[in-house]
């Protein structure tokens, strides 16, 4: 006669639990953008010389910034001061706070700055670079101008050291990104079409995958 056999349910492991969502888990909610009176005031607790403050109030300039750029440019040198912050979370911030304000800078104030921006693509950090290279992109769309400024320093992301070489090809990989984003006239200047054709064989999938993709859409001559 058979005999059943109770099985008794192991628990779950730690790890399993942790990796289950937990019914009354709330979600923190995204940034909002702050009204124009509360701006200077979160600008000041961002340049504080130390703090965890600094980052909330990052994120949220970085949100006001792109909402409301004319409110938040009268402090624009404290966010290119702030480009020298002992803090990278405050730099990256800062890196995408300055893009953001490109449509309300009348003063060109970012002309001077390039070149300080720009050394941030190459400076060997990929986070650092990712921000850099997407804000590039952002002055860019706004100050076709200063393309001859920026291009070359994305390309020069090709030769640039970071903390590894898949690192150089994730950030080779948001160069693609915002070359496509600025459109055909960009990626059929002919430093930019060669770039995009030598990313093909890039040994990051993604990106060839992406670089073959530009390619197929290039100009016979480009």
């Amino acid at each position: 006669m058979a005999t059943s056999r109770s099985r008794s349910k192991r628990p779950a492991s730690k790890a399993a639990r942790s990796r289950s969502p937990r019914p009354n888990a709330k979600k923190r909610p995204a940034p909002r953008a702050l009204p124009p009176a509360r701006v200077a005031a979160a600008v000041a607790t961002m340049s504080a010389p130390s703090g965890t403050a600094r980052f909330g109030a990052g994120k949220v300039l970085c949100v006001t910034a792109a909402k409301d750029p004319a409110h938040v440019y009268p402090h624009f040198d404290a966010f290119a001061a702030l480009l020298n912050s002992d803090s990278k979370v405050v730099r990256w911030n800062a890196l995408q706070i300055i893009a953001a304000l490109t449509p309300a800078d009348s003063a060109r104030k970012i002309d001077a700055l390039l070149d300080t921006y720009l050394a941030f693509v190459t400076g060997g950090n990929l986070i650092s670079a990712a921000n850099a290279i997407g804000g590039a992109g952002r002055i860019a769309a706004c100050r076709p101008d200063l393309l001859d400024r920026i291009i070359p320093a994305l390309l020069a992301t090709e030769r640039a050291t970071y903390e590894t070489d898949e690192c150089r090809n994730v950030a080779l990989g948001h160069v693609l990104r915002v070359v496509a984003d600025l459109g055909p006239a960009v990626c059929n200047r002919p430093d930019v079409a060669a770039f995009i054709r030598r990313q093909q064989a890039n040994p990051r999938a993604p990106v060839a995958r992406h670089a073959k993709r530009l390619a197929a859409g290039l100009s016979p001559g480009a």
